[in-house]
């Protein structure tokens, strides 16, 4: 994706799974365990073309908080937390932990010299505020969309995917787990003349 983005900023992918009716959570959690569904974010999110450079996933501190502290920070990626909590802290023990107070800022942060060059690929991955803020913004390239066709109750809920500004690209095959049924989509960014004169 876009290595020099906007106005100095990284450009950056979503990663989320969502029901038909954008759901994403209910009191605070997902509402789901899918195996195969952590299988593959941790395999997006991880992977890179050069094995010298890693990955930045970008969340909101619930989400950080939501993670158990055995897996924290998620290995092998830097992990950007968005807060404006000047209360929080994440101690002395975390090398691949930076904390910023907006997206804005952090897109910033990581289009600077220390990190243009050593990180690859950035991913948002939650919560729903950040979710919010980030779906259909113009830095974001594509959206992998985990997409959880079986009915299932949620209090928190992203804004449907813009089909005017992102396209399908490839989608998986069905995927029943747990009594679930879901597929893994891709969007992305339709980058045409019309779209850039808009922009």
């Amino acid at each position: 994706m876009a290595l020099f983005p906007i106005l100095g900023r990284r450009s950056y992918e979503v990663v989320v799974a969502a029901t038909k009716t954008m759901g994403i959570g209910k009191d605070g959690k997902l509402p789901w365990r899918l195996p195969s569904d952590l299988k593959f974010f941790k395999n997006l999110t991880m992977t890179t073309s050069d094995p010298a450079k890693k990955n930045a996933v970008i969340m909101g501190r619930k989400t950080w908080e939501s993670i158990p502290l055995q897996h924290r920070p998620l290995p092998g990626r830097l992990n950007v937390i968005l807060t404006r909590s000047e209360s929080f802290h994440i101690g002395s023990m975390e090398k691949n932990v930076v904390i910023s107070g907006s997206m804005i800022s952090a897109l910033k942060l990581l289009a600077s010299s220390r990190y243009r060059l050593s990180i690859e690929n950035v991913f948002v991955i939650g919560g729903g505020q950040i979710l919010r803020e980030s779906l259909n913004a113009r830095e974001c390239d594509a959206i992998h969309l985990t997409e959880i066709e079986t009915d299932i109750d949620c209090d928190t809920f992203i804004p449907a995917i813009d089909v005017t500004q992102f396209q399908p690209w490839c989608s998986s095959l069905p995927i029943v787990e747990n009594g679930i049924r879901y597929c893994f989509t891709t969007y992305v960014r339709v980058r045409d003349s019309t779209a850039i004169s808009k922009g």
